[in-house]
C-alpha cells in the first residue's frame, strides 16, 4: 500500500529564542512552525517552493485564522499536525493543529493559500497534480470566512509604532514573511501582560527590504484591530485579534 501523506505531523521542541519573557511561546513563532511544517509537507508532496521555482510558480499566504487554547512552554514538546484541504482552482485551504504531549489540541489554524507566477506576480491556476492532493472529507478546524477586513477610517484613533524592513526579514520569495507581519503587529502593545489568543489576518501586499512600516492598532470592546501600511500608504495586512 502506498504510503498515505496526504496528512502529515511533525514534533517540535520550544526553544529559548521562540519564548517571550513568560517562557510561553510566542504568537510569532507559532507561526514559523505553521510555515515549517507545511514546506515540509509540501516537499513529501512534491510542490513544495522550490519545486515549483522551477516552474516560474510560488505559494502565497493570503490568510491566517489562528486560535490558541494554550501556547506551549519553553522546552515542551508539541506536535504540529497539518493537511491540504479542498478549495478550487485559484485557492487552496491548510489546516493545522497544535497536540500537546498527551495529545490534546492546545491550538489550530486555518490557511488561505493562492498560487502566482514568479515574473508576474499574478495569481494563477494550480497544477492539476495539485488539485488531486487535497483532502475534502475532513472538516477544518475553524469556519472558512468568505467576509473581508476594511482600512481603518482616516478620523480612527489609533496607537502606532514605526519600523523598518530588515533583509533578515525577507524569505526565499524575496518579500517580508508572514511571522514578521503578525510580530509588527503585536509591537504596538505596550503591556507585557496581553496575550493575543486568536488572530485572524488577511496578507494583502507584499513588503521588501528598506521599506518604512507603520504599525496601527484599534481598541474595540472585545476584539483590536491591526492594520500596516508602507511608505506609500498601502495597506500591506489588516487582522482582527482577541
Amino acid at each position: 500500500m502506498a504510503e498515505d501523506i496526504t496528512k502529515y505531523s511533525e514534533s517540535f521542541k520550544i526553544r529559548a529564542s521562540e519564548v517571550d519573557q513568560n517562557g510561553k511561546a510566542t504568537l510569532p513563532a507559532i507561526c514559523s512552525l505553521f510555515q515549517e511544517v507545511a514546506g515540509n509537507h509540501a516537499l513529501k508532496l512534491s510542490f513544495d517552493i522550490t519545486q515549483l521555482h522551477k516552474q516560474n510558480l510560488t505559494w502565497v499566504l493570503h490568510r491566517m485564522d489562528i486560535k490558541i487554547h494554550r501556547f506551549p512552554e519553553w522546552r515542551e514538546t508539541v506536535t504540529i499536525e497539518t493537511w491540504p484541504a479542498a478549495g478550487d482552482a485559484l485557492r487552496a485551504y491548510r489546516d493545522y493543529r497544535i497536540l500537546d504531549a498527551e495529545g490534546n489540541e492546545i491550538g489550530c489554524c486555518l490557511s488561505y493559500w493562492m498560487m502566482i507566477n514568479i515574473k508576474t506576480r499574478r495569481p494563477t491556476r494550480m497544477p492539476g497534480e495539485v488539485l488531486e492532493l487535497r483532502l475534502s472529507e475532513i472538516d477544518h478546524v475553524l469556519p472558512v470566512k468568505s467576509s473581508r477586513m476594511k482600512p481603518f477610517p482616516d478620523e480612527a484613533k489609533v496607537a502606532k509604532t514605526h519600523l523598518k524592513v530588515r533583509r533578515s526579514d525577507l524569505d526565499m520569495n524575496d518579500h517580508v514573511n508572514n511571522a514578521r507581519y503578525v510580530e509588527w503587529m503585536l509591537e504596538t502593545f505596550e503591556d507585557e501582560k496581553i496575550k493575543i489568543h486568536q488572530i485572524d489576518i488577511m496578507f494583502l501586499q507584499e513588503s521588501r527590504a528598506g521599506d518604512d512600516i507603520t504599525s496601527e492598532r484599534i481598541d474595540l470592546p472585545d476584539t483590536y484591530q491591526h492594520q500596516l501600511k508602507n511608505q506609500d500608504d498601502k495597506i500591506l495586512a489588516l487582522a482582527e485579534c482577541r
